[in-house]
């Protein structure tokens, strides 16, 4: 990524496109599309059966995923959110003016010229293009219109290395976005695989506000983990969950807000993950509270006191499809139990059922050093309950 950027300035990088319709998958079976609703940030809404991309909460042709290789993209980035551009010409292999060889035999054109994308478009031309000193024929993008913007959200990664052993064009040098299939095709036609693009990071607020690239996770991660929504930087990593919806429509604090509710058994839980957020976000350094609105029944009996808890959470990680580290989570500082009778957090009962609470970060005993490494907040049923327990999140901040 460009350094010393000015803010809302466009930088430059490349893109592919991940999952697509089964029709296109099928006559392009030679490559591997992968999935949306399998992404690495837990964004999909579960329930009994197999998911699909009917369970993505979001709309598929406003989603992305972004290299891991660099880490000012890749750290905080679930749910962070960037406008995109395409750029006509040879496709980016560096900065140092390479490009990208086009191969026959990976190459879409081969197949079926003629397939036509969603919107009824066959591609413009052969998505390669002769340099007449060499005689070798490189990889050419051609887009659509070249001023239209789109605004797409993370979702998942783009492993350099991963179980199946390695992508080379997340690799770098150059960063890279793996759009949707459907946001792909917003900008050019998919029988191309491959695009130049410039990107800014922005709010994913309807303002879409500018932020600053050379800040990376720092301009990007919010302190708001959950509230109507989930906060840019943070993923989901549900356990022991019998069925999830992460925007549940009037279940939220206000009665025209979402909560996030889902049903755990026993010692289940759903955690809220920062990607590397230690490095340099340090979403709980500094904080002074974590706040929560928790919703369990409309009765004047809360039913089960959930506990709340900070860990740092590590990334497996891979090297040529075999595991070098695997992930690990280590708790910092004590669990907390939400209780309304416990003198050590404050709590209201609303007119939604919820209750308020403010949890004192010291309450969690735990170091100013131990709290910069905090990276995941995890709230959890008890083991000491014998049934699955329903419960509503909202208003979840890491308070200042």
């Amino acid at each position: 990524v460009r350094v010393d950027a000015a803010v809302g300035s466009w930088s430059r990088a490349r893109a592919t496109y991940f999952d697509a319709p089964d029709a296109w998958k099928k006559t392009f079976a030679k490559q591997i599309f992968g999935d949306l609703y399998g992404n690495a940030c837990g964004f999909v809404n579960k329930g009994e059966g197999l998911e699909s991309n009917e369970n993505l909460p979001y709309a598929r042709d406003a989603v992305a995923a972004v290299a891991d290789y660099d880490l000012k993209l890749h750290e905080g980035a679930c749910g962070s959110c960037f406008e995109v551009r395409c750029v006509s010409g040879f496709v980016l292999k560096d900065f140092s003016g390479g490009r990208i060889e086009y191969s026959r035999e990976r190459g879409f054109w081969e197949v079926d010229p003629d397939a036509l994308d969603s919107y009824g478009r066959k591609v413009p031309a052969r998505p390669a293009k002769r340099d007449d000193a060499t005689s070798t024929e490189y990889e050419f993008v051609r887009c659509w219109d070249e001023s239209l913007v789109i605004k797409v959200k993370i979702i998942d990664t783009c492993p350099c290395d991963y179980e199946y052993g390695t992508q080379e064009i997340c690799c770098g040098p150059v960063p890279h976005f793996d759009l949707s299939f459907y946001a792909f095709e917003k900008l050019a036609h998919p029988i191309q695989g491959k695009m130049n693009i410039e990107f800014r990071p922005v709010s994913c607020g309807e303002d879409s506000r500018r932020l600053d690239v050379d800040l990376g996770a720092r301009a990007r991660v919010e302190a708001k983990i959950y509230d109507g929504g989930l906060g840019a930087g943070w993923a989901l990593l549900p356990y022991r969950d019998r069925w999830l919806v992460i925007n549940r429509e009037g279940y939220g604090r206000m009665e025209s807000s979402s909560a996030l509710c889902g049903e755990f058994s026993p010692r289940g839980r759903v955690a809220f993950h920062c990607w590397l957020c230690e490095i340099s976000a340090k979403p709980f350094a500094n904080v002074s509270s974590v706040s929560v609105w928790i919703r369990i029944s409309c009765t004047d009996n809360f039913d089960v006191s959930l506990i709340i808890g900070l860990s740092h959470r590590t990334r497996k990680q891979w090297r040529n499809g075999t595991v070098l580290t695997p992930a690990v989570e280590t708790q910092v500082g004590r669990k907390f139990r939400l209780d309304p009778g416990s003198s050590s957090s404050d709590y209201e009962i609303d007119a939604q059922c919820g209750r308020s609470f403010v949890v004192p970060i010291d309450a969690f005993r735990a170091s100013s050093s131990d709290l910069a490494r905090v990276n995941t907040l995890a709230i959890e049923v008890p083991s000491d309950v014998s049934d699955p327990v329903s419960f509503c999140v909202d208003a979840l901040r890491a308070r200042s």
